[in-house]
């Protein structure tokens, strides 16, 4: 694989939160939640820095050292809720080996949604800059009864001799602040805590690995454990991540009761990327197999790139709509089959196979004279979230445009969904999408106003429309 695949292969990096850098220093911020019985919820502020964009003075001091000053609020509205600004001394530069280090705040908060408001000052830089980060911080109450903190992921730990910032249940932990995980990393090592308001009581607590796109779990990443729940119960766990391919996973804690029913559960986005099991693939994978296997046709290579953008990521979606004649068939064969691995696995041409039909079946649905099924706004909604519970068409109302309301019990972990499409001219032969509840659709609250706009004026029957999908 060349250089120009790799890149365009390439899985997409989780970036936890951006910061708008103006004096050059560079920092990753994440946090997790967690509570202390009796005393509150509190959460976890980590910084992460790269210790290569700091700078290494020695003016008032005889050793080389980071010297930052860091300033943290917190608002909920117009209010200042918390405030924190303090230093940090990065570690002592040694032989010239410059090393990322960290830092880490406790806030005790109740729920509700605050901005966290992070500035950073690099000390030992003229430069009157300052990097400048604010981020939206979301806190949910506990139930009573069983409960899970957040699943934070662990660089490294030790005994705690001294308590301090990174000190919880007799360890002191370093957090991992990125959720990339290289191929140096050959373990995940993770902390969680469950919270019990009740008697004590045995819990099956499962732990897995699975993937990110199908949520398929990967037997190979199981373990289960009883546990005897206090007040509080930590919990420290690893995988032997070595053999992990390249791909986009999540991590899954599910706590189960004596009946293997699920309590409560948590999970966290993992990004992997391992050029040793990628070397050892390619080895043994045969790209004319692999031809043969996934009936791909040199000629038809561009439709079968171009049918993915339904349920591609962002990134994906640039590469699938990009100028592809600057690429090779090897490339884009290799990219296709790069995208069903990633997610699939083992399963990859099962799940192509399956979603070559669905493509077919769409088309024969949705697709017009100049535009394939998928292409189309009933099409893509149809690949990317599946056929609906209940459809109402009005087509021929009078003083509205013709539309389609489409509603969704269930589907991508989101319950009562609803997709609005109307048919704006006579010539057109497909319905546009113009409103849908769905995080990350087209949002319009005058739809009704707009499927009116035929004839002018309202409508109350688009109301009771409403009111019946609910």
């Amino acid at each position: 694989m060349n250089k120009l695949s790799l890149q365009i292969g390439a899985m997409l990096v989780f970036l936890i939160f951006s910061f708008n850098s103006i004096a050059g220093v560079q920092a990753i911020f994440n946090y997790k939640q967690f509570q202390i019985p009796n005393k509150g919820i509190y959460i976890e502020s980590y910084l992460s820095f790269v210790s290569s964009s700091l700078k290494y003075n020695v003016a008032d001091s005889e050793v080389l050292q980071a010297k930052l000053l860091i300033t943290q609020i917190l608002k909920k509205g117009d209010e200042i809720i918390d405030f924190k600004k303090y230093k940090v001394l990065g570690p002592v530069l040694i032989d010239s080996v410059a090393v990322d280090f960290k830092d880490q705040k406790r806030f005790f908060l109740t729920p509700g949604e605050y901005e966290m408001e992070i500035t950073i000052k690099d000390l030992n830089n003229s430069d009157p800059g300052y990097l400048v980060s604010r981020n939206i911080i979301s806190v949910r109450p506990y139930e009573n009864g069983i409960s899970i903190s957040d699943i934070e992921l662990i660089d490294y730990f030790n005994k705690t001799k001294k308590k301090n910032e990174f000190s919880k249940s007799g360890y002191d932990i370093y957090p991992m602040v990125s959720n990339y995980l290289p191929t140096e990393i050959g373990k995940l090592v993770y902390y969680l805590e469950l919270y019990n308001s009740k008697n004590r009581e045995k819990v099956l607590v499962k732990h897995y690995i699975e993937t990110y796109y199908g949520n398929k779990l990967l037997p190979n990443f199981l373990k289960r454990s009883v546990k005897k729940l206090d007040g509080v119960t930590p919990i420290l766990n690893l995988f032997d991540i070595s053999k992990l391919p390249t791909g986009n996973y999540n991590l899954v804690i599910e706590v189960r009761d004596s009946l293997n029913k699920i309590i409560t559960s948590d999970k966290v986005f993992l990004q992997r990327v391992n050029s040793d099991m990628e070397k050892k693939q390619v080895l043994t994978l045969e790209a004319n197999e692999q031809q043969i296997t996934y009936a791909l046709k040199p000629d038809s290579i561009d439709h079968y790139l171009e049918c993915l953008i339904p349920i591609a990521n962002r990134m994906e979606y640039k590469v699938l709509i990009g100028n592809k004649k600057k690429l090779t068939y090897d490339q884009k064969e290799r990219y296709f089959l790069n995208f069903w691995q990633n997610r699939y696995g083992v399963n990859a041409i099962k799940e192509w196979n399956n979603y070559r039909d669905l493509i077919s079946e769409v088309d024969k649905q949705f697709g017009t004279r100049v535009k394939r099924g998928y292409e189309t706004d009933m099409g893509r909604v149809f690949v990317k979230y599946g056929k609906p519970n209940d459809v109402i068409n009005k087509l021929n109302e009078q003083g509205t445009y013709p539309y389609s309301i489409w509603h969704y019990y269930q589907t991508n972990s989101r319950s009562n969904v609803i997709f609005v499409f109307y048919q704006s001219t006579a010539a057109s032969q497909d319905f546009e999408l113009i409103h849908s509840d769905m995080q990350g659709e087209m949002t319009n609250s005058n739809w009704k106003t707009l499927i009116n706009n035929r004839v002018g004026g309202s409508d109350t029957r688009l109301d009771e429309d409403e009111r019946r999908m609910k």
